[in-house]
């Protein structure tokens, strides 16, 4: 008989962080983006223990550890994420048992996409230590639905980019078809990130609000089929209209979903539902906004790419610039995130915006390396005193 492979009884490794370059609320809509994995990140240590379920602790809390099984509800804290990321494993958890240790120098303030690290880190490691037959696409189709459940609807960039990214470039993401592409950083191109002092976590106090603007795309989606006939899917996505004149076929500044839904007789369903729950029929949405921001942010993914490979400097910072404005109109800027791409740009930063989903959290600059110490310590000094240069670094490993 063959010899019994053994399950791995011990695991270590990290899972980095990451800071989107361009393309921001765009992946919820299936369009591309541009993000990058940095040097920090967090460090998952595991081990196969006798009793079923899962324990886990972490420096950040303390030492107090999470004791969870599959079937349990969702705890409030960090804990969620580790029960979405073992409910997503369903029968194969049961009766196995896991202990790990949660470590590592990646703010959790919202926008450096902890909270994926996370999720996409547990899961990997359980996948190890259990020996199951998960291949790393899985796992992140599993990370993406583990987050959802959590109460925010989003995209799957930051799982997708934090197991799949290479050191030194950046990846493109495209959604349908499914498609990664590795874009180098050229030399004398340096990202600095800064924080705006606010914390903005989407399974947090930003959940709503991140919801709000992909009800509001759902919205635009079918207004914009009822004018062209093109159809958006289910649940609806504006990657079908990234070629459509926007211009010629104008939109309701604001509606809420059941306006749009009893005006296009379809089922407001729709529009608002979500894997965790259903959006507010009644709550206003940004309808034109949406459509103009998300669809204008994924042709300017596209020529980020290319500034990138043509080693445009001034070009990717103009870019930047002009994705942080449009940021700013979608409702999704803050007050301090604004000061400090301002604060960065005044330091001799070709363009800054902010990266993540926004509503606080952080921004990121782009300078050339001698002007790296210049930009850092302006946008300390404009926001929380937090920033530091990031290097394109590898996913998990």
């Amino acid at each position: 008989a063959a010899p019994m492979v053994p399950t791995m009884s011990e695991v270590q490794l990290r899972a980095p962080g990451r800071v989107n370059l361009i393309g921001e609320h765009t992946d919820y809509m299936d369009l591309p983006v541009l993000p990058m994995a940095i040097q920090r990140g967090i460090t998952i240590r595991g081990s196969v223990v006798d009793e079923p379920g899962l324990v886990a602790s972490s420096s950040a809390a303390q030492g107090v550890p999470v004791v969870l099984e599959p079937e349990a509800p969702l705890p409030d804290g960090w804990g969620r994420y580790l029960l979405g990321a073992l409910r997503q494993l369903g029968s194969a958890a049961r009766g196995r048992g896991a202990e790990l240790y949660v470590d590592g120098d990646l703010p959790d303030t919202g926008g450096l996409s902890s909270s994926s690290a996370l999720t996409t880190g547990v899961l990997k490691a359980l996948v190890l230590l259990w020996d199951l037959d998960l291949d790393d696409d899985e796992i992140v189709r599993r990370a993406i639905a583990a987050e959802r459940i959590v109460g925010v609807e989003s995209g799957g960039m930051d799982q997708t980019v934090i197991m799949f990214a290479t050191a030194g470039t950046a990846l493109r993401i495209d959604w349908d078809p499914p498609l990664r592409t590795v874009v180098s950083i050229p030399e004398g191109f340096s990202f600095v990130i800064g924080y705006s002092g606010a914390a903005a976590p989407k399974g947090g106090s930003a959940r709503h609000e991140y919801n709000e603007r992909v009800v509001s795309c759902r919205a635009a989606a079918l207004l914009l089929e009822s004018v062209t006939g093109i159809d958006p899917g289910t649940p609806p996505v504006l990657r079908p209209f990234v070629d459509v004149d926007l211009d010629a076929t104008p939109l309701p500044e604001h509606a809420t979903a059941a306006e749009v839904a009893g005006r296009l007789d379809v089922d407001p369903d729709t529009l608002i539902r979500l894997t965790a729950g259903r959006f507010d029929p009644n709550r206003r949405l940004r309808v034109e906004r949406a459509a103009v921001h998300v669809i204008e942010e994924a042709r300017r993914v596209d020529a980020a790419q290319e500034a990138l490979a043509a080693g445009d400097l001034a070009a990717l910072g103009r870019l930047f610039d002009a994705s942080h404005d449009s940021l700013r109109s979608y409702g999704v800027s803050t007050p301090g995130l604004d000061a400090v791409t301002a604060a960065a740009r005044a330091a001799g930063a070709a363009g800054a915006r902010l990266t993540g989903a926004g509503f606080g959290g952080w921004a990121v600059a782009l300078c050339r390396p001698d002007l790296t110490d210049d930009v850092v310590s302006a946008m300390a000094s404009a926001g929380s005193g937090l920033a530091f240069e990031v290097t394109p670094s590898a996913g998990i490993r």
